[in-house]
């Protein structure tokens, strides 16, 4: 028997990708057990469903001490798995980092390394006045919250924006958001789910 383990982040949900590179990874492996500590979107029930394939959940308190592991399978951005990665490369396990790109959203007046920062190829600010606003404001001559975010999603589902279109958003990809909504809910999330659901075809 072959138990791979299979890491992901959990922002991450792009099944296809997802498919599309275990697939290649596992086609010359037998007898193969998927290994899991969490399922964050149901990317590996609905892979071990769709080809077969036995899975097992561990606790990750023991993860990386389960004996039995041959092989892991880690898609990562780079900031997440750190340690996991290191451990796994420094023990007998055969590991596959495959790197992939996950948009986050950040806070721009709390957040230590991105306040105060420009726009970069690893941040873009998307509050008011960018392009990537949240036309429809909050407050006094606005709708709440709740309000301002159905309708900008409704806006969103159905690419109604007036200056930006949803494959105009591609080119945030992988990037930090910057708003000052977060940690409540925010425009930026999303912009960030449909990014960390998009298959970029790599």
């Amino acid at each position: 028997m072959k138990f791979v383990l299979v890491l992901y982040p959990k922002p991450f949900n792009c099944y296809s990708k997802f498919e599309r590179k275990l697939v290649k990874l596992l086609k010359n492996l037998d007898n193969v057990v998927l290994v899991f500590d969490d399922d964050h979107n149901g990317l590996i029930s609905r892979f071990a469903l769709a080809h077969n394939y036995e899975s097992e959940r561990v606790e990750t308190s023991v993860l990386l001490d389960f004996d039995k592991l041959t092989h892991a399978v880690v898609f990562s951005d780079g900031e997440e798995f750190c340690y996991q990665v290191k451990t796994l490369r420094n023990s007998k396990i055969k590991t596959n980092v495959q790197k992939i790109k996950i948009t986050r959203v950040v806070n721009i007046k709390s957040d230590p390394v991105f306040h105060g920062t420009k726009n970069s190829e690893d941040y873009e600010y998307i509050g008011r006045g960018s392009p990537w606003g949240n036309p429809y404001p909050i407050g006094v001559d606005g709708d709440d919250r709740d309000e301002v975010l159905r309708k900008y999603k409704y806006d969103f589902d159905h690419d109604k924006f007036l200056n930006v279109s949803k494959n105009s958003m591609l080119k945030l990809a992988g990037k930090r958001l910057g708003c000052f909504c977060k940690p409540y809910d925010c425009h930026g999330d999303f912009i960030a789910d449909y990014l960390n659901s998009y298959d970029d075809g790599e």
